[in-house]
């Protein structure tokens, strides 16, 4: 083999080599870029889950069925809107690509099942509110989806990766 030819096998290693390490990085950044993404949205999550919140307030009448907003306490009112805010946090986020809207309806949406009849007309005509009060809605939707699927469909659902986009 002359010279030029080893040229051309160094070169065409060199492109080789290259090829393999992009994919590499491309998969590592991929999987990171996931995990960043469940990292981000389980801080979101918490916020809608804080021991001093709406959530963690009601939930005991949740689950024994007797939850009903009471619009005359202002603390619990003031909570409530906070639980809004949250809930706006994270479609913020979720549009811009940073957590997604497929996981909700597991983590949120059986709240958002007992929370949604009790948003007001006023809270639903708000346009401050539009984006929580919607995505209250889509999840509780969502939530009634999931309820149709039988096991094998909710683990089938439950198990792809929801973060990456």
């Amino acid at each position: 083999m002359t010279l030029a030819d080893w040229t051309h096998v160094t070169a065409i290693l060199g492109v080789i080599i290259a090829v393999c390490t992009y994919v590499t990085t491309s998969r590592a950044q991929i999987k990171q870029r996931s995990i960043d993404n469940a990292i981000r949205y389980m801080d979101f999550h918490a916020k809608l889950f804080s021991p001093d919140g709406y959530i963690y307030a009601n939930v005991k009448a949740m689950e024994n069925e007797t939850y009903k907003r009471d619009k005359n306490d202002s603390e619990m009112e003031l909570k409530f809107h906070a639980l809004l805010s949250a809930c706006e946090n994270i479609v913020l986020l979720q549009k811009a690509g940073g957590i997604p809207r497929s996981i909700n309806a597991y983590m949120f949406g059986w709240f958002a099942k007992k929370i949604y009849p009790e948003i007001t007309d006023n809270e639903k005509a708000e346009p401050y509110w539009e984006l929580a009060v919607d995505f209250i809605r889509e999840t509780k939707l969502e939530a009634e989806k999931l309820d149709t699927m039988s096991k094998d469909e909710r683990l089938a659902y439950l198990n792809k990766n929801h973060f990456i986009f």
